[in-house]
């Protein structure tokens, strides 16, 4: 589908809702009902699923239960009705990235309030299923829908963090949808256009993704998807994306301010003499950085500087104890559970951490399933991209600290190629079963 055939049914997806069935071949005509009847159970199972999300989200009292939740409903609320990108209403900002703050206004100005946002996450999620189930598709089997729609099931960590204002849902669709834009052929400039632009702004909206996008195309050219002459116009529309949110902060502060000004914290909290591998923000060590950066007089700007410069010198001057939690931070991204902040602790029981791991530990076994497997069934081009990508997200990731939360949108990866073989071999046992039917019927 996506490893040099034209094959343009996504496009049908989002062009023409009403003919979606269209866009997720039946199979061939020996298969009949039993295809069409197997895309019904998963759009069914979709749908059930995001009813279950919808009566979720109506469940869920409306209010905030994570403090980087009040964080982007106060931006999302100046944004519209304030003076601005504000977070106390008086003062603009570039404290947080823009991008998830833009999806959350849209909503509101929709008249949109917990609830939406809530469902509208949902949705997106729904989307991104079927999204991975065109990825997760290997020659038009109507078998992927259902399946991807299982396994996303099968880990409820999607579910939850659908009902929470955290930017992982919106990322993880942007990510998987400039996936498909990168993996379509025949390339041109349309679809340049559209990776770069798709990549952009999963920047805005969580800029860790620079790293992924430089992976992700640096990979693409070594698999032999992308070729140089698509790497420099989807290079330039992702700079034009971040360029413009650059602009805005220097016409606004008058200084170099690239996305917002919170990487040297979240630097700091992954690097400092205190630092554990599975911590990360929940780390109290950090309280002597943020007195100290308030005992000075210092602003937004010049705080992020003192974080960066003081996490670059403890790196510089323990440059071993800084290679060793560094590594620690990429096995923690693998990670099955977390260490919380005390001011969430009643979200963290010790059920909930328990189906976290099982559910992930479940993903780990199905993909080591496929690897086993990997003589019998080659690695196709796009799993050996996504499995490539997986990896080196967690050494990307670890520059600054590693979290489950982070991790989700890289998780549809796996996903995809645990559908893939699941449906080859579903493939190999309907047509086993076929054979010994027909050679019972001739006997």
């Amino acid at each position: 589908m996506f490893d040099g055939k034209k094959d343009a049914g996504w496009i049908v997806t989002f062009q023409y809702p009403m003919r979606l069935r269209d866009s997720f071949p039946a199979g061939d005509s020996r298969e009949g009902f039993s295809s069409r009847a197997t895309w019904t159970a998963g759009a069914l199972l979709l749908i059930l699923y995001l009813l279950a999300g919808v009566a979720y989200s109506a469940w869920l009292a409306p209010v905030a239960r994570y403090p980087d939740e009040d964080d982007y409903l106060k931006l999302s609320y100046n944004l519209l009705h304030g003076p601005g990108y504000s977070m106390d209403g008086v003062h603009l900002t570039a404290s947080r990235p823009p991008g998830y703050v833009f999806f959350l206004s849209v909503i509101r100005a929709m008249g949109g309030d917990f609830f939406s946002f809530r469902v509208v996450q949902f949705l997106a999620l729904g989307a991104t299923i079927l999204l991975i189930s065109r990825l997760g598709s290997d020659k038009g089997r109507s078998s992927s829908l259902v399946l991807v729609t299982g396994l996303v099931i099968c880990y409820p960590l999607l579910f939850y963090i659908s009902g929470i204002l955290y930017p992982q849902i919106l990322s993880g669709f942007l990510f998987i949808l400039a996936l498909v834009f990168i993996l379509e052929n025949p390339r041109g400039p349309t679809l340049n256009l559209a990776a770069g632009l798709t990549f952009g702004a999963l920047i805005l909206v969580v800029p860790t993704f620079l790293f992924t996008f430089v992976v992700v195309l640096g990979t693409a050219y070594f698999l032999k998807i992308v070729r140089w002459r698509d790497i420099l116009p989807i290079t330039l529309a992702v700079a034009l994306v971040i360029g413009s949110w650059t602009a805005r902060n220097a016409v606004v502060f008058h200084r170099f301010v690239p996305i917002a000004s919170s990487s040297g914290m979240n630097f700091l909290e992954g690097n400092n003499p205190q630092a554990t591998p599975k911590e990360a923000a929940s780390n109290v060590a950090m309280n002597p950085y943020y007195q100290e950066a308030a005992r000075r007089g210092l602003d937004e700007f010049q705080t992020d500087q003192f974080f960066k410069d003081t996490a670059l010198t403890w790196i510089k001057t323990h440059p071993g104890d800084a290679l060793v939690l560094y590594f620690e931070k990429v096995l923690n991204f693998f990670n099955i559970s977390n260490v919380y902040s005390y001011r969430i602790q009643g979200e963290a029981s010790a059920a909930k951490q328990v189906v976290l791991a099982a559910s992930y530990l479940l993903l780990l076994a199905l993909l080591g399933w496929r690897l086993v497997e990997i003589k019998r069934f080659p690695l196709l081009t796009r799993e050996k991209l996504f499995l490539i990508v997986y990896i080196l997200s967690a050494f990307t990731s670890a520059i600054f600290f590693t979290r489950i939360r982070h991790r989700l949108p890289y998780d549809y990866l796996i996903i995809t190629v645990i559908a893939l073989h699941i449906s080859r071999r579903l493939e190999l046992w309907i047509a086993a079963r076929r054979s010994i039917s027909d050679s019972a019927r001739t006997t």
